[in-house]
C-alpha cells in the first residue's frame, strides 16, 4: 500500500511542476524566470522526495538526499533572484552575486557526494518509517544549522524586498500581497519545523509539500491578479528610467555631503565618470555650490567651456523627518542667462540711451526747421515723427517690461472704469475718429489692473491706426459665466493679415513679420494670464479677449 506521505508528495511535485511551466511561458516579465526556476527545484525536491520514502534500503535511501539538497540550495538563490527583479533591482543580481551565493551549497553537495550518509550536515543517519514511509532520523551537525540558517537570511532578505514594495503599494498590490505572504510563509514554516525538531513527526520533512502551497498560491496570482502583469518593478523602473533620461542632472548626497549615486545627465552636464566619481566630496564634483541655498546659479568649466548651470538642493528624508542626505538637480541655464544678459542690455539700450539720443535728434530737427526754406520743411517734420514714434516704442518697451515683471499681482477691480480710463486717454491722442463703450455701468473683477490696462491701451490704438480715415471704435465689456470678455472693433479695413497671422501662430520670420510691438504685448500679456487673443476681420477688425475666472471671486493681495 502506497503510504499517504508518498502521494502527497507526488501531488505536491505536480503541482509545482504546472505551475513553474506557466512562469516560464510568462518569460518577459520580471522574475518569471526566476520564480520558474524556483518552483522547477520544488518540483525536484518533491519528486525525490516522494522516489525516496519508498526506499528501504539504508544506503539507496541516502543517495535520494542528494537530489534534494540540490533543490534546497537552487530554492533560496532562486527565490532572492525573484524578489530583486519582481520589485525592479534586478541589476543588482549579476554573476558575480550568483556565483557567492552558490558557493557555500555546492560545498555542501560536494561533501554529501562524498558520502551521503555521514557528512557535513549529520551523523548517526538511520531509518525512522513512519505512516508506511522509509523516513529517517539524524544528529544534525553545526554545519547543518549554519545551512539552514544561510538559506533563512537569504529568503528572509528577499521577503523583506517583496513586503516593503508591496506595503509601499499597498492599495495597488494587495491581494498580490496576500498571496506571495502566504506562499512564501508556508515552507518556511515547515522547513524551520524540521529543522529545529519542532511538534510531532520532526522525522517527516513537510516542507516539499508546503512548496506546492507556494505553487498554488502563485499560479493563483498569476491568473487571479495579474502576478507579473501587474508587477511592482514597472513603478520602480519607470521611475528609474525618468530619472536616468530626464535631461535635468540629478546627484544624490550622503549626510557628508559625498556623491552616492548620479544619473547620465549629470555625468554628461559635468563631464565626470560616474563610478569615479562615487563617494566624492560634491565640491570636488561641482564647486561653488551652498547647501544653504534652495536655488541657485553656478558657474562653472566644463570642457574648457565656461557654463552656468541652475542647481536646486533638496534635503532627503526618512519617514521620521530624518535628514539622510540631499539631492542636487543640475540643469543648463547658460543660454538662458546670456540671453537674459543680451536683453537686459539691450533693454537699457532701448530705454535709455536711445530716448536720450531721439531726444537730441528733435532738438536738432527743431532747429533745422528753422532755417529751412518753407518747401523743405517737411524733412523736419519727418526726422520729428520718425523720433517721436522711436521714443514711444521704447516707453511701450518698458511699459511691457514692467507688467510682465508682475503679471501675478492681482486685485480687485472696476473693468468698466478701467477700459474707461484707457479709452479716453487714448482717444484723447488722435485728432480723428470716434469711440463707444458698451458695458454694465460696474464690473468687479479679480485680476491684473495694470495687464488690463495695457491689453486695452494697444487693441484701442490698433483699431484706430487701422481702422480707416475716421474710425469708429467700439469696446465692449461683459461678464460671460464666470469669464471676463473685451471685444475692441472698428469698421476700417481691418489689421493686416501678416501683421495678424504672426502673432497668431506665434512666430516671424525674415518674410514675414509685423510692424512694432502691439500686438505681441497684448498676446504675451493675454498668454500669460492664461486668456486668449482671438480676431475676427470679417468686417472690419473685432479683437477679442477672454480672461477666464476673473468674475464672481476676490483676492486679498492689492495689485502693487
Amino acid at each position: 500500500m502506497i503510504s499517504p506521505l508518498v502521494v502527497l508528495c507526488a501531488l505536491a511535485a505536480a503541482v509545482s511542476g504546472t505551475i513553474a511551466v506557466i512562469a516560464w511561458r510568462e518569460g518577459t516579465e520580471p522574475g518569471s524566470k526566476s520564480l520558474s526556476v524556483l518552483l522547477f527545484a520544488a518540483t525536484l525536491w518533491a519528486a525525490s522526495y516522494a522516489v525516496a520514502l519508498t526506499t528501504f534500503d539504508l544506503g539507496t535511501r541516502a543517495w535520494f538526499e542528494v537530489p534534494i539538497e540540490i533543490a534546497q540550495a537552487i530554492i533560496a538563490p532562486a527565490w532572492f533572484a525573484f524578489s530583486l527583479a519582481y520589485t525592479g533591482r534586478g541589476d543588482l543580481l549579476t554573476k558575480r552575486t550568483v556565483g557567492v551565493l552558490l558557493v557555500f551549497p555546492a560545498f555542501v553537495v560536494a561533501s554529501m557526494l562524498a558520502d551521503p550518509a555521514s557528512n557535513l550536515l549529520w551523523t548517526n543517519y538511520r531509518l525512522a518509517p513512519t505512516l508506511g514511509a522509509a523516513t529517517v532520523r539524524f544528529d544534525p551537525t553545526f554545519w547543518y544549522i549554519l545551512h539552514a540558517v544561510y538559506g533563512y537570511v537569504i529568503i528572509g532578505t528577499g521577503l523583506v524586498l517583496v513586503v516593503e514594495m508591496l506595503v509601499e503599494r499597498i492599495s495597488h498590490y494587495r491581494e498580490q500581497a496576500v498571496a506571495l505572504a502566504i506562499g512564501s510563509t508556508a515552507p518556511t514554516v515547515a522547513h524551520v519545523a524540521h529543522t529545529f525538531q519542532l511538534g510531532p513527526l520532526t522525522m517527516i520533512n513537510f516542507t516539499p509539500i508546503a512548496l506546492s502551497v507556494t505553487g498554488a498560491t502563485f499560479g493563483y496570482a498569476l491568473y487571479r491578479f495579474q502576478l507579473f502583469g501587474l508587477s511592482p518593478a514597472t513603478g520602480r523602473l519607470g521611475r528609474r528610467s525618468a530619472i536616468d533620461d530626464v535631461a535635468v542632472g540629478i546627484l544624490v548626497l550622503d549626510r557628508e555631503n559625498r556623491v552616492v549615486d548620479a544619473n547620465a545627465a549629470a555625468t554628461s552636464l559635468l563631464d565626470i565618470d560616474g563610478s569615479s566619481a562615487a563617494l566624492e566630496p560634491l565640491s570636488a564634483v561641482l564647486p561653488g555650490v551652498d547647501l544653504d541655498s534652495d536655488r541657485q546659479l553656478v558657474d562653472v568649466t566644463v570642457d574648457r567651456r565656461r557654463r552656468t548651470y541652475e542647481v536646486t538642493v533638496s534635503p532627503v528624508t526618512n519617514q521620521y523627518g530624518q535628514t539622510l542626505g540631499r539631492t542636487v538637480t543640475i540643469s543648463d541655464a547658460t543660454t538662458r542667462v546670456r540671453r537674459r544678459q543680451r536683453l537686459e542690455v539691450l533693454n537699457r539700450v532701448l530705454r535709455h540711451n536711445l530716448r536720450n539720443d531721439m531726444t537730441v535728434v528733435i532738438g536738432y530737427a527743431d532747429m533745422v526747421e528753422d532755417r529751412l526754406p518753407d518747401d523743405e520743411r517737411h524733412a523736419a517734420e519727418t526726422i520729428r515723427s520718425r523720433s517721436n514714434a522711436l521714443l514711444s516704442l521704447g516707453e511701450k518697451a518698458r511699459s511691457v517690461e514692467q507688467v510682465m515683471a508682475n503679471i501675478d499681482a492681482e486685485s480687485d477691480f472696476d473693468a468698466v472704469q478701467t477700459v474707461e480710463d484707457v479709452v479716453s486717454d487714448v482717444q484723447s491722442s488722435y485728432d480723428i475718429g470716434s469711440v463707444t463703450i458698451d458695458a454694465p455701468p460696474t464690473l468687479r473683477v479679480a485680476g491684473s489692473d495694470r495687464a488690463t490696462k495695457l491689453v486695452v491701451r494697444e487693441l484701442v490704438e490698433n483699431a484706430f491706426d487701422h481702422g480707416g480715415d475716421d474710425p469708429n471704435v467700439r469696446v465692449g465689456v461683459r461678464q460671460d459665466q464666470s469669464d471676463l470678455v473685451v471685444t475692441v472693433t472698428d469698421d476700417g479695413p481691418g489689421i493686416p493679415e501678416y501683421e495678424r497671422s504672426v502673432v497668431e501662430t506665434g512666430a516671424e520670420s525674415a518674410l514675414e513679420h509685423g510692424s512694432g510691438i502691439g500686438l505681441w504685448a497684448a498676446h504675451w500679456t493675454v498668454d500669460a494670464l492664461g486668456g486668449r487673443l482671438s480676431f475676427d476681420v470679417e468686417d472690419g477688425t473685432a479683437a477679442t479677449v477672454r480672461l477666464p475666472r476673473w468674475c464672481g471671486r476676490a483676492v486679498d493681495s492689492p495689485d502693487e
